[in-house]
């Protein structure tokens, strides 16, 4: 499989919800970067590729809900991949926090924030 993620990602387990069509499925979040997620989910979930849908991260600590809309880039049954196609700047800061938070690369991440500064711009 030809590698697509054009940004790094962390692993950051936290508990989630994705929201497709009315319907609310729980899971967990895998990883994640500034521009996606993987989730993984217990029970079975069908979410066709490209479709947008919405995804709450439960941050552990400050009990606050990092709230996400994403296109399905990759799906199965027990997984979900994400690109991020609406986050408002707040929510990018809190995300960006998150990740420099968990990241050993943080000049990448700081490289990889400039370039959807310039993108939204």
């Amino acid at each position: 499989m030809h590698e697509k993620r054009q940004f790094h990602r962390v692993r950051f387990t936290a508990p989630s919800e994705l929201v497709h069509s009315n319907m609310c499925y729980k899971g967990q979040l895998e990883n994640i970067s500034l521009n996606g997620a993987l989730v993984s989910f217990s029970d079975g979930i069908v979410v066709p590729q490209n479709d947008e849908c919405s995804l709450s991260v439960f941050l552990e600590g400050d009990n606050s809900v990092l709230c996400l809309v994403g296109q399905v880039i990759y799906s199965n049954f027990t997984m979900i991949g994400l690109k991020f196609v609406s986050v408002d700047a707040a929510t990018r800061e809190r995300l960006y926090n998150v990740m420099a938070k968990l990241s050993s690369e943080r000049a990448i991440l700081k490289y990889e924030r400039q370039l959807l500064e310039r993108e939204e711009d």
